[in-house]
C-alpha cells in the first residue's frame, strides 16, 4: 500500500540511530541504510544529518516524518477494512434501508434462506434516499450488496443484478381533501384534467408506456416529472391538487395520503437488487431465494 522505504526511515527517525533501527527491525544496518537512501534519493533532498553520534531529521525530514506517520497508519486502516469486508463477503449480506427501499418482504425470505444457510448473516445499512440513477448503481456490491424495491427497466437493465418477487401495479396518491379521496378505485378517464406526479422518463418501460396511454387518450393533461420520489415529493402532493402516480407497496411511506387503485394493467417489477458481482454470501443469497420462489 505503501513504499516501506517509509518503515526504515520512521523507524530510524524515531529511535535516532540506524543501528539501534536495524536491532528493532531485525534487519542489518546496511539495509537500513540502504532503504533511507533509496527513499533520499527518490525525495531528491537528504532526510538526517549523520554523525557519529546518530542520524538527527532535517528540516524537511521532519515534516516527512509527521506525514510518513499518517500514511503508514491509514494503509494500515485501509488494509484492516479491505480484509475486514473480504471476510464478511463469505457469510455476510449488507441489506441497504431507506425510506423507499424498506425491507418489506426480505424478513419472511429471510426466515427461510437462515434455515438452508445458517452460516448466513444480515447487516443493515442505511442508503441516501434521494440517491438516484447512476450513483445509486454505484453503490450496490460497494456500500451494500442488496435492497429491495422497484426494479428500473430502463435505467438499471443491465447494470445490476435483479430477482423479481412479484409485480406491483400503478396505483394513484392524493391529499385526503382531493376530489378523488374517496373514489373505491379510478380508471384513465378519472385523470383526465387533474395534475399528474411522475418518475422521469427513461428510467422505467412500463411507467413510460403507461405515460404515452395517459397523453395519447387525454392530450391535455399536466405532468409533473419527478427525479426521485422522497418525503419532500409526497408533501408536495399533500399540499397541492396533485395525483402521485405510485405502486400499493409504497403506501406505507406516504401514509398522510390516500392510496387508490388504478384500473390499469401496467405492473412494475419488485424484488431484489444487487452487484452484477456478487459476493459469495450475496449468491447464496440470491440462489436460495431464486429456490424459494420456484417452490411458492
Amino acid at each position: 500500500m505503501y513504499n516501506h522505504q517509509l518503515d526504515a526511515f520512521v523507524k530510524t527517525a524515531e529511535l535516532g540511530s540506524f543501528n539501534k533501527a536495524a536491532e528493532a527491525m531485525s534487519i542489518s544496518s546496511t539495509a537500513i541504510i540502504q532503504q533511507v537512501n533509496l527513499l533520499e534519493a527518490n525525495c531528491g533532498f537528504s532526510l538526517f544529518t549523520r554523525s557519529h553520534r546518530g542520524a538527527k531529521l532535517t528540516t524537511a525530514g521532519a515534516s516527512l516524518f509527521e506525514d510518513a506517520k499518517a500514511i503508514i497508519r491509514l494503509s494500515e486502516d485501509a488494509l484492516g477494512k479491505a480484509r475486514q469486508l473480504a471476510d464478511s463477503a463469505e457469510t455476510t449480506v449488507r441489506v441497504g434501508t431507506a425510506l423507499l427501499f424498506k425491507c418489506r418482504m426480505i424478513p419472511e425470505l429471510w426466515a427461510k434462506i437462515s434455515e438452508m444457510h445458517p452460516e448466513l448473516k444480515i447487516e443493515l445499512v442505511s442508503i441516501k434516499e434521494k440517491l438516484g440513477g447512476e450513483a445509486s448503481i454505484a453503490e450496490v456490491g460497494l456500500k451494500y450488496d442488496i435492497k429491495e424495491g422497484i426494479f428500473c427497466t430502463i435505467s438499471q437493465k443491465g447494470r445490476c443484478g435483479f430477482l423479481e418477487l412479484m409485480r406491483t401495479p400503478i396505483c394513484c396518491a392524493v391529499s385526503k381533501n382531493h376530489r378523488l379521496a374517496h373514489a373505491r378505485s379510478l380508471t384513465l378517464d378519472d385523470l383526465n384534467g387533474e395534475y399528474l406526479v411522475m418518475p422521469i422518463t427513461n428510467v422505467s418501460q412500463e411507467l413510460d408506456d403507461f405515460r404515452a396511454a395517459v397523453k395519447r387518450r387525454y392530450p391535455t393533461v399536466q405532468i409533473t416529472d419527478s427525479n426521485y420520489y422522497g418525503v419532500d415529493t409526497f408533501t408536495m402532493c399533500e399540499l397541492n391538487p396533485y395525483v402521485l402516480i405510485t405502486q400499493p407497496v409504497y403506501a406505507d411511506i406516504h401514509t398522510n395520503l390516500v392510496s387508490i387503485p388504478l384500473e390499469t394493467d401496467y405492473t412494475l417489477p419488485y424484488g431484489l437488487i444487487y452487484s452484477l458481482t456478487p459476493s459469495p454470501a450475496v449468491k447464496k443469497f440470491i440462489q436460495a431465494a431464486e429456490r424459494i420462489q420456484r417452490i411458492l
